[in-house]
């Protein structure tokens, strides 16, 4: 899936170079927040990250423009924020996770089927098929320690039945945007975007506890991490029984990106003074 995706888009973009005529180009600069075990109904702003990234636009119907993009972001959560009754407290635990989100989406824009042409404000819906890397961290005493080497839901224990989750993963992009065109050269959106993923570990969270024990024996530093054993006042909690639940296996983890996009039409700023070769500044 990681080979096709990679292959698509250079495809496309290799496509946009050679018909560059309406060819646009430009950045995102936005925030990233997240939705899974560790923020699971709600919305916190104070879990917003900055994100960033670039695009490349070419329109193949006068409605429909083909889309490729790059997003970096970061995303986190921490029991400690929840006010969703005690045992989330009591569990305890944090992360944070960079997200480098690339791929292919669609633009369409229904007002232009309606008027029979592009206006200078124009909403629209966005889908298409992404691939992302997370690496999710948690932080403990003095610095952060990544989680997916760890195994802290007993991955790496004999016959616990649980296998290792890969950092490259799908996701499925759907969103809103509208788009104003400030001239002939540039325009300015605002888009919301939700990345739809087929994995519950972007917060290194999902289904039970393993044999906490065992694990300790095996890396002490893995099952400190996989429970904290202290309550919000600091005091020590006994480990909770084997196959306990940690998580909700049954909800795969979201994350959001939402800013403004910016973007640059190549050939008409190429085309100033009746093209590069021409351009003079007198």
């Amino acid at each position: 899936m990681k080979n096709c995706l990679l292959s698509c888009l250079c495809i496309l973009l290799g496509g946009f170079s050679i018909n560059g005529q309406n060819l646009e180009a430009g950045f995102f600069l936005g925030a990233s927040n997240y939705q899974g075990d560790l923020q699971p109904t709600h919305f916190l702003f104070g879990e917003s990250k900055v994100a960033f990234g670039g695009f490349i636009k070419y329109p193949i119907l006068d409605y429909l423009t083909l889309r490729a993009s790059v997003t970096k972001g970061t995303i986190s959560g921490e029991d400690l924020n929840s006010n969703v009754g005690t045992n989330r407290r009591r569990r305890n635990l944090n992360f944070r996770s960079d997200i480098l989100d690339f791929g292919l989406q669609a633009e369409f824009h229904p007002l232009t089927i309606i008027y029979g042409e592009k206006k200078i404000i124009s909403p629209y819906l966005m889908g298409g098929i992404n691939g992302f890397t997370f690496n999710p961290e948690a932080f403990y005493v003095d610095r952060f320690y990544a989680l997916a080497p760890l195994g802290t839901e007993g991955q790496f224990l004999e016959g616990s039945g649980v296998s290792p989750y890969k950092r490259f993963q799908v996701s499925i992009p759907a969103g809103i945007g509208i788009e104003l065109k400030v001239s002939d050269y540039n325009t300015i959106g605002l888009e919301f975007g939700i990345r739809k993923t087929f994995t519950d570990y972007l917060d290194d969270v999902s289904g039970s506890y393993p044999d906490l024990n065992r694990l300790a024996e095996l890396d002490p530093l893995a099952a400190t991490l996989s429970f904290r054993r202290v309550d919000a006042q600091g005091e020590p909690l006994p480990f909770p029984a084997e196959g306990s639940q940690r998580g909700n296996p049954n909800a795969k983890d979201l994350y959001y990106f939402f800013g403004i996009n910016f973007g640059f039409n190549i050939s008409n700023i190429l085309n100033l003074g009746g093209g590069p070769s021409d351009y003079s500044v007198f």
